[in-house]
């Protein structure tokens, strides 16, 4: 069978048996679950059994490319990563971009599954339709930098792409990551599923192509749409400055977290803003596979004791987490802080949300000396900060608790810590205030891996954008409750589509030209109202296979400080979020219950009720 779009098989390896086989893609499966998050949560459910430990070898690490991902659509570089979360107890996924999803595929595989647990470290090398399961056990212990650099020199080949946890995920910290060449799958520790099966890491060389159907009206639609993404102010921001360089819009907005996202106003911003640290540190622009955005930045900072280091510049959501969230106005410090969250595989946004908790837990007396191992806990000590990085990379001291996220660790010290934790199912808050985008804190509410900024991107809807394509014809008020519930399901919806062609949010492609895209390349023919369905169908089923990890309305909360504490000043002032009210309106255009689980008839009316097993189908008997 020729495929287009698709390459056509799935590498499955047993680290336990040390054994590989090979499945041929099922194109009916893939024209109802599109690639990447869409084929993980299906494989998910069918695979793994809900009430398992994450960190047994009975979870799978799921690992698969985009409908899109390898192609000439500008921004397709993305993949996915999934199993179930260490950190939230239910569905784990995180994304990249970079080149490493890229390689697989033209190595022959739209995607891995990682079963079992190897007896002693290993890493997996791929090269085409060579598999091999090889001893990592002088890799242990070692940076993803250094990881990267001594798999290459082991093959001689500079071309290879390395994807590998750090100290973080050898250690299971609950948010460890996975990094390939400083692009990160950052969120809900699957560094730390990694980990636990004693993989150090997966290197891929790939020489075959990606066929594309109609390569010619591709082209075509391609050359039309680069005056349209690079004239996108975000583009062009994110080209001159990175992610970071909106932090000054979205301080206006009132949006950026201050101090655990207590305060509304804070002066250091200026100097850590995108802006500042390039017009600073820029050593050179880089970009991903196939972006013409360039919002990835290399600068070079001075740090005492180590000298010069090049390393990627924070972004936004780093610049913020490990900056304004703690009180933290030195850009290199922040710069070296990212960098040793990248080479210790732990996810910055978590990092900076756990350290914060910490400290206002310290402030307010729920913490003390005793419980820190003798460190004082102050705002704005990016020292102090450092040097628990460090802790939680090898879960020394007090940096042991700090590894389980805010969540666990505000319930192993009590005495009304909880109070402090930012966080949704366990996954610490992004960097992005619900106070001044309403419907974003129904979004975080609801979305199926934890807090997420990403799922419905709706800071865009809220700042203004319009979506024809998506019904959304009006400006949206930010403020308002009404009309937030079913633009927040479409958008949740579609982004399940992005997510699963590959397609990098920050490249902006609109429905209708993304569905174009899909027909041109793989030959099946989808309208964005066919793909919204298949949004929806991969939405619904992660939903179910969370209310079989026991995960459902009780859990569609947001912290208490968004709902109870308005800012005194900053441009959400007087702000807070009222989410029953928008959460009402969200379940009945999902056609959920009032406990939040999918209807029959819905599940139904996608078409998952028939691929359920037994385990899932008693949920309606």
């Amino acid at each position: 069978m020729e495929y287009y779009g698709y390459v056509g098989k799935i590498a499955r390896i047993n680290l336990t048996e040390e054994k590989i086989s090979f499945e041929s893609l099922d194109l009916n499966m893939a024209s109802k679950f599109i690639g990447a998050s869409g084929f993980a949560i299906r494989f998910l459910i069918d695979e793994i059994d809900p009430t398992i430990d994450p960190f047994s070898p009975e979870n799978k690490l799921i690992i698969m490319t985009g409908a899109l991902t390898g192609t000439i659509i500008p921004g397709a570089n993305k993949f996915a990563v999934a199993a179930k979360s260490p950190l939230t107890m239910g569905y784990g996924e995180a994304h990249a971009g970079g080149f490493w999803g890229v390689e697989l595929k033209r190595a022959g595989y739209d995607g891995l599954i990682i079963e079992g647990r190897a007896e002693k470290p290993v890493y997996i090398y791929i090269k085409d339709n060579l598999i091999e399961i090889r001893n990592a056990v002088n890799l242990w212990g070692k940076s993803t930098s250094k990881t990267d650099e001594i798999i290459k020199d082991i093959h001689k080949d500079k071309g290879i792409r390395v994807f590998s946890i750090g100290i973080g995920g050898e250690n299971l910290v609950r948010y460890a990551c996975i990094v390939t060449e400083e692009r990160i799958a950052g969120r809900t520790g699957m560094g730390a599923v990694m980990g636990s099966k004693n993989l150090k890491a997966i290197a891929v060389r790939g020489s075959g192509r990606i066929g594309i159907k109609n390569y010619d009206r591709v082209r075509m639609l391609i050359k039309r749409l680069y005056p349209t993404i690079m004239s996108y102010p975000p583009s062009q921001i994110r080209a001159l400055y990175g992610t970071n360089g909106e932090m000054p819009i979205f301080y206006e907005y009132g949006d950026v977290p201050i101090k655990n996202f207590s305060l509304g106003k804070w002066d250091g911003i200026k100097k850590i803003s995108g802006k500042a640290i390039i017009e600073k540190m820029l050593k050179r622009h880089r970009a991903c596979f196939n972006c013409p955005v360039h919002c990835w930045k290399e600068v070079e900072v001075e740090i005492e004791g180590m000298g010069k280091i090049v390393t990627k510049s924070p972004e936004y959501e780093t610049a913020t987490s490990l900056g304004s969230n703690l009180l933290i106005d030195n850009p290199e410090a922040i710069v070296y802080m990212s960098y040793l969250c990248n080479e210790y595989g732990i996810d910055t946004i978590s990092t900076g949300v756990t350290i914060a908790w910490a400290m206002e837990a310290f402030e307010k007396g729920a913490l003390t000396e005793e419980d820190t191992g003798g460190i004082e806990l102050r705002w704005g000590d990016y020292n102090t900060v450092i040097k628990l990085i460090e802790m939680i990379a090898y879960r020394k001291g007090f940096g042991n608790i700090l590894a389980e996220g805010c969540r666990l660790a505000s319930k192993l010290i009590d005495k009304g810590s909880e109070e402090y934790a930012m966080h949704v199912k366990g996954v610490e808050v992004p960097m992005h205030d619900p106070r001044a985008f309403k419907g974003l804190g129904l979004q975080y509410a609801t979305s199926n891996r934890g807090a997420d900024h990403l799922y419905g991107f709706f800071v865009r809807i809220e700042q203004g954008e319009r979506m024809p394509d998506l019904k959304i014809y009006e400006r949206v008020d930010r403020f308002k409750d009404e009309g937030k519930g079913w633009m927040v399901a479409v958008r949740e919806d579609w982004d399940e589509i992005v997510d699963s062609m590959g397609l990098c949010k920050f490249v902006l492609i609109y429905p209708g030209h993304v569905a174009g895209f899909y027909s041109l390349v793989t030959g099946i023919s989808k309208t964005v109202r066919d793909l919204l369905k298949d949004g929806e169908r991969i939405f619904n089923l992660k939903r179910l296979f969370n209310i079989a990890c026991g995960i459902g309305r009780k859990d569609d909360v947001l912290p208490k400080r968004f709902l109870k504490e308005a800012f005194s000043e900053g441009g959400a002032k007087g702000q807070v979020v009222n989410l029953n009210k928008m959460l009402r309106e969200y379940y009945e255009y999902r056609d959920w219950d009032e406990d939040g689980k999918p209807s029959r008839r819905k599940i139904e009316e996608l078409g998952i009720f028939d691929i359920l097993s037994q385990r899932y189908r008693k949920l309606y008997l």
